[in-house]
């Protein structure tokens, strides 16, 4: 049996995800509800703001809905694992969903001129994200 080779990659672009979720769990929806009228409309993604509220009153939906999102990524990289092809495709499709929103967070802190508290991550992210991108995209590990 062939070993994937991609499969290594999913542990620590999911640990990031989880990191950016516990840093964003902790005060990020009260920022956002503080500094919402800052944001250009433009970056202003629908629902969030409705989100914010009902995440920052609730937070134990906010906890469930970040495990739901990591065990949904987990079941597809369970899936894709027989296939390179397939994890390859998984994980430049999870990847290009966690650098938008990362991006998201700095240019929604970039407008508002404020330091949202979930600017570690995003930045670990901006760092980590193109070497990961570049190691799916070659054909060779």
């Amino acid at each position: 049996m062939e070993t994937n080779k991609y499969i290594h990659l999913w542990l620590p672009i999911m640990g990031l995800h989880a990191l950016h979720q516990v840093e964003e769990s902790i005060s990020f929806w009260q920022w956002y509800i503080d500094f919402v009228d800052k944001i250009p409309q433009w970056l202003q993604l629908p629902r969030i703001a409705e989100n914010a509220h009902l995440a920052n009153e609730h937070p134990e939906y906010f906890i469930g809905a970040s495990i739901g999102q990591l065990t949904l990524v987990a079941v597809f990289a369970f899936l894709c694992q027989k296939s390179e092809k397939a994890t390859r495709i998984a994980l430049g499709i999870y990847l290009a969903g966690l650098t938008f929103f990362l991006v998201w967070h700095i240019l929604i802190s970039y407008f508002t001129h404020s330091y949202s508290p979930v600017m570690v991550t995003c930045l670990i992210g901006v760092y980590l994200i193109p070497r990961w991108g570049v190691q799916v995209l070659k054909s060779k590990v």
